[in-house]
């Protein structure tokens, strides 16, 4: 069974007599298995976010329907969605929502805090991940003492402290130097190695994506093409750029 399905999805905005209609995305068809490593990517207003939103639940589809774990989304109330979301889905932002008056292992523990677990299972689990994410060390210190990298590194162990199976992950690298944002990508490619986790990525960044296993074009809110990795991570950062181009070529053709 697929991790993550959607079917015939379409997300429109607007219409009436006062504002114009937006197809944000038309008639889009994705399915990701366990273990997935996958990167939307397409131009400013392509449809990444609306995509990323309505596949995580954030925002229900027009038409089609979308399922996680087997579950039909776009059928649960907002109620459902948000006890869902918490207890299988793990997210990623660009800003990192640490708590400043939380130090970066209380940040970690809070989605089991609000399930009410163990103590000792949550310090248990939350020096697991912090381990494995190189950030052990800095467990009691609080988000202004440490840096953006770090911060982020937090974050992802956060999402994965309730052993979602799937995260989402919106521009996770958009406010870090290039040294953070490696380290951060490394950090998501071991965790999909060592947990199985499915990851859904939306970045605008060519190298981002190549630590992806297959990326997702989008242009005007249908999906144009995907791309495999096959070789070496250089070779399938230049693929991306290739189709990045020709989406961009586009534009011109009459």
């Amino acid at each position: 069974m697929s991790v993550i399905k959607a079917i015939n999805i379409k997300k429109v905005y607007g219409g009436g007599k006062e504002f114009a209609q937006t197809i944000a995305l038309n008639n889009i068809n994705i399915e990701l298995e366990q273990g997935e490593f996958t990167a939307i990517m397409g131009p400013s207003g392509s449809g990444k976010s609306s995509l990323l939103n309505v596949l995580s639940g954030f925002d229900y589809p027009t038409s089609g329907d979308v399922f996680i774990q087997g579950a039909k989304m776009n059928e649960m109330t907002g109620d459902e969605l948000a006890i869902f979301r918490r207890d299988h889905i793990g997210y990623i932002f660009q800003e990192f929502h640490l708590l400043d008056s939380l130090t970066i292992q209380q940040n970690i523990m809070l989605p089991m805090m609000l399930n009410r677990e163990e103590t000792e299972l949550m310090n248990k689990k939350a020096e697991e991940l912090m381990n494995l994410l190189g950030i052990l060390t800095i467990k009691n210190k609080y988000p202004y003492q440490v840096s953006g990298g770090q911060q982020q590194r937090a974050a992802i162990c956060r999402a994965l402290i309730n052993d979602t199976t799937v995260i989402f992950a919106d521009e996770p690298t958009g406010n870090l130097d290039s040294k953070s944002s490696k380290a951060v990508l490394e950090c998501l490619k071991e965790t999909n190695e060592a947990y199985r986790t499915t990851i859904l990525l939306v970045t605008h960044d060519p190298f981002a994506a190549s630590y992806c296993d297959k990326v997702l074009f989008l242009k005007d809110g249908t999906l144009r093409t995907q791309l495999y990795k096959k070789e070496s991570q250089d070779h399938f950062t230049k693929q991306i750029l290739d189709n990045l181009a020709v989406l961009e070529e586009d534009d011109y053709d009459v």
